[in-house]
């Protein structure tokens, strides 16, 4: 499959995937402001990361404009944080903590595959698919404990009304 083909397979899963996940019910102030603050915390790691050519993505959309995958950056890799909150949402501290890596992980090997398999995604100066799972997992736990914050704050705010 060519890598153009590939990655116009992957914004449609993510594009789709927008529009199903935030009709889940629920909190949905709470999951706008999920995918918001990944997008923020994404962009802040993945610049140096990029500008380092530490991971370069040869095919992505907009070239001239972009060194990242925005696809990635400001879609699937929101939407799986997304995801991991909502499946996380009433879990106790540590299953939360261990669950990250039912996200990470797949994401990772995934990420590997496309590497390997695809020009979708370079690996440079000793970065691998090790660096990638850990940085997945410590912005998903870094958006978990944030959003916790929040709603922290929230509910003292409003038992103290």
């Amino acid at each position: 499959m060519k890598d153009k083909t590939i990655l116009n397979i992957i914004t449609a899963l993510g594009l789709s995937g927008l529009f199903l996940l935030f009709r889940k019910k629920g909190a949905l102030k709470d999951w706008f402001l999920i995918y918001l603050c990944k997008t923020l915390v994404s962009t802040l790691l993945d610049g140096p990361v990029v500008n380092k050519k530490y991971v370069q993505y040869p095919h992505r959309y907009f070239p001239k404009a972009f060194d990242s995958n925005i696809i990635f950056l400001y879609v699937l890799f929101p939407l799986s944080c997304v995801m991991y909150n909502q499946f996380t949402y009433k879990m106790k501290p540590l299953k939360m903590i261990l669950s990250v890596f039912l996200f990470s992980g797949p994401m990772a090997l995934i990420e590997n595959w496309l590497e390997k398999q695809t020009n979708l995604v370079r690996f440079r100066k000793g970065w691998n698919g090790y660096y990638s799972f850990s940085v997945f997992s410590f912005t998903f736990w870094l958006v978990r404990g944030f959003i916790g914050w929040i709603r922290f704050l929230d509910k003292r705010q409003n038992t103290n009304e």
